[in-house]
């Protein structure tokens, strides 16, 4: 797919990773919705956009919300008359001091709520849509280096999150005709303000949590910059990569969560003859032929 001359809509594009996004969009001529539930930062965005003679326009838009989602993709239809691409990209994150077994439910709730209902709001209003239209279009989800095995201590409703991202779109990958594609971004450490999401948390952190703040932006400090980040996942988006990665670095977590799991395969359930009638895909064809349905 071609960026330009597309209308794209990115979640959570009024800071961060998203902002990025929507500037790299702009950049290759995309026309961009830009949603994020702190409508001030998503007409700052939109101004910076104008300014340099693009053509953005905001939305305030809680992807936790479906109907709000549902009232997103109003808005982007009736702004622009139809959208080629959308970025499910917002999310929150909140550091666990105790670790993930004395979490906070409410951490728990609200991470869920956002990065994994908010992706698939985004998903089902959006591919939709995009499968009534004749025209190729793309789904881009916006997971983590979590999601490929990255074990952040304090972490562990953000990376589960993350994990879920990755297994929700590669159903959807299955699901969809051909013309509409799906990616999963899965960018390692990035400046943005995912450090300070909290601000945006139904409760306030406890004294411990809001105590570990100011680390937590020292350390997204020192990441790839947005922009850039950005400008990758453009790229991919291009090409139409299923998996968009752009940190050199994340390859290693990746190739020991492999390592582990072939280690696993290699000393529980090696390869036998005959095991091939427990495999799921299999059996499944072979149950839908004997009903009669095509799979």
């Amino acid at each position: 797919m071609k960026i330009e001359g597309k209308v794209a809509v990115v979640t959570g594009g009024g800071a961060g990773i998203g902002r990025g996004l929507v500037h790299a969009l702009s950049e290759r001529g995309c026309r961009v919705v830009v949603a994020d539930v702190e409508h001030d930062k998503a007409q700052a965005v939109v101004q910076e956009i104008i300014g340099q003679g693009g053509d953005a326009h905001p939305v305030a838009c809680d992807v936790s919300d479906y109907e709000a989602v549902e009232a997103l993709a109003d808005a982007a239809w009736t702004h622009y008359g139809d959208v080629d691409l959308v970025f499910n990209n917002a999310g929150v994150a909140v550091t666990s001091p105790a670790g993930v077994i004395d979490g906070d439910p409410v951490d728990l709730q609200w991470v869920l709520s956002v990065n994994v209902a908010g992706v698939w709001n985004g998903c089902s209003v959006f591919g939709k849509r995009f499968v009534q239209r004749s025209s190729p279009s793309r789904i881009v989800n916006t997971a983590s280096e979590h999601a490929l095995g990255m074990p952040h201590a304090g972490q562990g409703f953000y990376t589960a999150s993350k994990h879920a991202i990755l297994g929700l779109s590669d159903v959807i990958r299955a699901e969809l005709p051909e013309h509409v594609g799906i990616s999963v971004f899965c960018p390692g450490l990035v400046q943005s303000e995912l450090w300070n999401a909290a601000r945006n948390r139904p409760q306030k952190l406890d004294a411990t949590a809001e105590a570990l703040l100011p680390v937590s932006k020292a350390v997204i400090e020192h990441g790839m910059p947005a922009i850039e980040v950005a400008r990758k996942a453009v790229d991919s988006v291009e090409r139409g990569d299923f998996l968009i990665v752009t940190h050199p670095s994340s390859r290693a977590v990746a190739e020991l969560r492999w390592e582990e799991i072939a280690a696993a395969f290699d000393a529980q359930a090696p390869y036998a003859e005959g095991c091939e009638r427990y495999d799921v895909n299999r059996v499944a064809e072979s149950v839908l032929a004997s009903l009669g349905v095509q799979a």
